[in-house]
């Protein structure tokens, strides 16, 4: 796969993982800690599946850099409107009320830390560079088959 289709491919996986990675974190940590809900595990690990394989594939490193500057990015807005002055609900109106208590765990806590593996994973250069081309061996030419030895001369018998 040639490297500039590698990339595209990458971006759009990192497009489409952002929200799933947002929602099943948000999702999976709305519940309450006595009863365990499995979807909202299920999604939990769902979310920290696709921080795997983004982090740790062959798949361009835009898929795991785009989420990673939108997760660091929404951690320093709502840490830069903290230190502003303002309060620390940053676009609480757009949430739901039953998922407010996800949304605010995964902005305050979860965010950073699956931004700064996301971003790390990106940082490597190998994962920028294409996967080299296997090299074919070269041709091996046929080895000439020498002849073999001149039989030994008849002796005649005696007899």
């Amino acid at each position: 796969m040639r490297n500039g289709v590698r990339h595209v491919l990458g971006a759009g996986a990192g497009l489409v993982a952002t929200p799933l990675i947002a929602a099943g974190v948000a999702y999976g940590l709305n519940r309450p800690q006595p009863i365990v809900d499995r979807i909202a595990l299920a999604a939990l690990f769902g979310a920290v599946i696709v921080v795997g394989v983004l982090a740790g594939s062959r798949v361009s490193p835009l898929g795991s850099l785009l989420p990673g500057l939108a997760f660091m990015g929404l951690w320093v807005t709502a840490q830069v409107r903290l230190g502003m002055g303002g309060d620390h609900k940053l676009w609480y109106e757009f949430v739901p009320a039953e998922y407010l208590q996800g949304y605010e765990s995964f902005l305050h806590t979860w965010s950073p830390v699956v931004g700064c593996i996301l971003l790390t994973a990106s940082v490597f250069p190998s994962r920028w560079r294409a996967a080299a081309e296997p090299v074919a061996p070269p041709p091996e030419e046929e080895a000439a088959v020498p002849e073999p030895p001149p039989l030994p001369k008849r002796i005649p018998s005696r007899y």
